[in-house]
């Protein structure tokens, strides 16, 4: 706290200069400042509350006989530091949290498992392209538009049977010549 402020208090606290009461204000600023330097990690905010407490106490010293100014100053400095930490609480809660720093895991796939999966589609679609017509369709009917076996024997007028040997032949020639892909 600077010597302007300590002198305006002194001024204020005593409304007739009483001597008892400049002495009270210069001998507890020490010691309210070092209550909160040992509970405040920053000195400034120590200086800001001790101020503080300086203030709410010049509310009630009319009210006050000398004597019970001291504990009173004390019981405000903590009330202050309690207001003090709760604000610092709220606001921390309140802060935008910066993400620019943090690896965050993207559920997304990357720029070349992105590139890999389209030469993989790429080279099914060349596959599948050149297999007989009935395989083709059998194919296409069940993975891509995701019929059942039952429903594209149905629509290519075959037997439920024909579809899967048709299926495992294609999906057999798929492997063969691509490989596993696993999404």
């Amino acid at each position: 706290m600077s010597k302007s402020w300590t002198n305006r208090l002194e001024v204020e606290l005593a409304p007739s200069r009483d001597a008892d009461v400049n002495a009270f204000v210069r001998e507890n600023q020490a010691e309210l400042l070092n209550f909160f330097r040992h509970r405040l990690t920053q000195s400034q905010d120590a200086a800001d509350l001790a101020q503080e407490s300086w203030s709410r106490l010049m509310r009630y010293r009319q009210d006050q006989p000398p004597s019970a100014l001291r504990s009173l100053l004390f019981t405000i400095a903590h009330n202050v530091l309690k207001n003090h930490w709760r604000w610092r609480s709220l606001h921390q809660l309140e802060q935008p949290t910066d993400f620019t720093e943090q690896d965050v895991v993207s559920g997304a796939p990357g720029v070349e498992r992105q590139w890999q999966m389209q030469r993989y589609l790429k080279a099914v679609e060349t596959i599948v392209a050149g297999m007989p017509d009935k395989r083709r369709t059998v194919f296409l009917l069940s993975r891509i538009e995701e019929l059942s076996n039952a429903e594209v024997a149905q629509r290519c007028g075959i037997s439920v049977k024909m579809v899967e040997k048709h299926l495992a032949k294609a999906i057999a020639e798929c492997r063969t010549r691509v490989g596993e892909f696993n999404l």
